[in-house]
């Protein structure tokens, strides 16, 4: 099904030449990241004195463009966001400055629309984000300037190749050939990671949709429920089949419970290959504003960002994992004055401290207490402790940190170690909310989630599905996969697996990720770029840090990818 979406209310007066045929851009998805790139590319273009047409062709087949299937209007409200809503802003200021009112942040949306959720340091169903981003890619489209055409094609593109310094894309039995090409296509839709040992007749393959995948036709209540994984798609599988099943969460004095409504699972079993739990993000809310942090995550900003560069690339251990150590012991003292982090000096302290907790396997009690620790901490009834300290430094620094590793300033022998250290940073740093860790502590209270087989082996006996620890063995009804595909796996026979079979594209050594330029053209061997082509978001992770986000500040990518499409219209008009 094809939309024309025409845009502009007013009559193009410009007289072309005959000899400028249009400029054809595809954007191949369209979820956040393809909206940032469209709003960019209108207001580039708003400014430009080209005389040729452009036509846009948006091929999206999510039904909401802008929220894309992550961030679907429709999904149940229980799944929430991981991300407060005051970092969440769709539109620049240079685009806001000129009527805020129309170009609204997140914050202020709701304020208008939903109310109960516009706390700035809240963290709103991601359903209602949604509406957000959907509304705004419909007012990003009135902002492109009259000689520009939009077509919105509800379809997954199938195809790409190279044709005479232009690219084909193929969607259904549609060809069609365009100047510039332009894929965003972020986690590939509710993909999950490939899990092909598992018996199928047992197994729920994705957690996503989770109001189809499951459901209580597939999962009967009173089930026994094992899920593969351990992170923040856990949570949501978790409260799907408990929030989700009617049951209810209640808040007291900080303290979560839960009040069963009888149709939920009667179990939910975890297992992952490390165990490791994520910790809750701090709740601002109960935090004083304290000057003396602010000061503290400033100058260690400033100090990754004043590290000499090498030709070579930063050396993760030497360079940046000291002034991480650093600002993590900083704060921790300003907040503890008195706290004691290990027998020798503080910095040293922390790095032991780090090193112990990425090595060791813990226990299901030693689990449940470092996510009691972590959401005390998070909600003010705990002082701060190691933990807290080396997270929020990851946290606080981060946008230095994208800024120094991306486009090849790591060392190139320094990314196994980079990757090993954010691998368990992740866990420190970018967890659940602090609301969603008490709810998973009042399931595990509840008796609903059982930890006792995190470090479990799934095995088959007679056609049943067991899972074996050391001492024991529980037999699960169905077996959810709840892990994502890593940034650099890619979906079989998709457009970036075409493209790097075909040479156009290839992986960033060290990083993994998709090796691009500031404006997002992948760069083959020799330095040379790929004209025409531009990919942006999650599979570029390693070469451009940091994709998987709402931020429109951590990164300029769509803001030089519309500048450079500019350029080449230019560049056709004065040949």
């Amino acid at each position: 099904m094809m939309t024309a979406l025409q845009t502009g209310q007013r009559t193009l007066k410009k007289i072309r030449p005959a000899a400028f045929a249009p400029f054809k851009i595809a954007v191949v998805g369209c979820g956040p990241k393809g909206m940032y790139c469209l709003e960019r590319l209108a207001y580039e273009l708003a400014r430009s004195r080209q005389q040729s047409e452009v036509h846009i062709t948006i091929y999206e087949p999510a039904p909401f463009p802008g929220a894309g299937f992550v961030y679907h209007p429709r999904q149940p409200h229980h799944l929430r966001m991981n991300f407060a809503s005051e970092f969440i802003n769709v539109w620049p200021e240079t685009v806001r400055r000129r009527d805020p009112q129309s170009f609204p942040t997140l914050v202020e949306w709701l304020g208008d629309k939903y109310p109960q959720h516009a706390h700035p340091r809240g963290f709103a169903p991601r359903a209602i984000v949604g509406e957000y981003l959907s509304t705004a890619f419909q007012k990003t489209l009135q902002l492109f300037p009259d000689f520009v055409s939009v077509t919105l094609v509800s379809e997954k593109v199938t195809g790409i190749q190279e044709t005479g310094g232009r690219w084909l894309l193929e969607a259904k039995d549609r060809e069609s050939v365009f100047d510039e090409v332009l894929l965003t296509t972020g986690h590939e839709g509710w993909r999950a990671a490939s899990n092909s040992c598992l018996p199928s007749e047992q197994m729920i393959e994705k957690v996503f949709p989770v109001e189809q995948m499951l459901s209580p036709e597939r999962i009967h209540p009173q089930s026994t429920v094992g899920i593969r994984g351990f992170a923040l798609t856990f949570l949501d599988a978790c409260f799907a089949l408990t929030e989700g099943r009617g049951g209810k969460f209640r808040c007291e004095d900080r303290q979560w419970s839960y009040l069963p409504s009888g149709d939920e699972v009667q179990s939910i079993v975890p297992f992952s290959r490390t165990g490791h739990p994520m910790l809750a993000k701090p709740d601002h809310r109960y935090f004083q504003s304290n000057p003396k942090l602010e000061q503290i995550w400033e100058q260690g900003r400033l100090r990754m960002l004043k590290l000499k560069q090498p030709a070579a690339g930063l050396d993760f251990l030497t360079s940046i994992w000291p002034v991480i150590l650093k600002t993590a012991e900083e704060a921790l003292l300003t907040l503890v004055p008195d706290h004691q982090i290990g027998t020798q000096t503080p910095m040293v302290g922390l790095h032991h401290w780090f090193q112990d907790w990425s090595n060791r396997t813990f226990s299901p009690a030693e689990t449940f207490q470092c996510l009691q620790q972590s959401y005390r901490i998070a909600t003010g009834q705990q002082t701060p402790d190691e933990a807290w300290a080396l997270g929020e430094t990851f946290r606080q620094l981060y946008s230095a940190l994208v800024r120094r590793i991306s486009y090849g300033g790591l060392a190139l022998t320094s990314w196994i170690d980079f990757q090993r250290h954010a691998q368990v940073m992740e866990r420190l740093s970018f967890g659940p909310p602090a609301e969603n860790t008490g709810r998973l502590i009042a399931l595990i209270e509840a008796g609903i989630v059982n930890l006792n087989y995190l470090h479990a082996d799934l095995v088959t006996d007679r056609n049943r599905l067991l899972l074996q620890s050391s001492e024991n063995q529980i037999r699960v009804d169905r077996l959810i996969n709840a892990v994502i595909p890593a940034c650099d796996q890619f979906a079989e026979n998709s457009l970036l697996e075409q493209l790097l079979s075909s040479g156009w594209i290839r992986r960033m050594l060290g990083a993994g990720g998709i090796a691009v330029d500031g404006a997002a053209r992948p760069i083959q061997l020799e330095e040379q770029t790929t004209e025409g082509l531009a990919i942006i978001g999650r599979s570029t992770e390693g070469c451009v840090l940091g994709n998987d986000t709402l931020s429109r500040e951590l990164h300029s990518c769509p803001d030089q990818w519309a500048r450079s499409v500019c350029e080449q219209i230019a560049k056709r008009e004065a040949r």
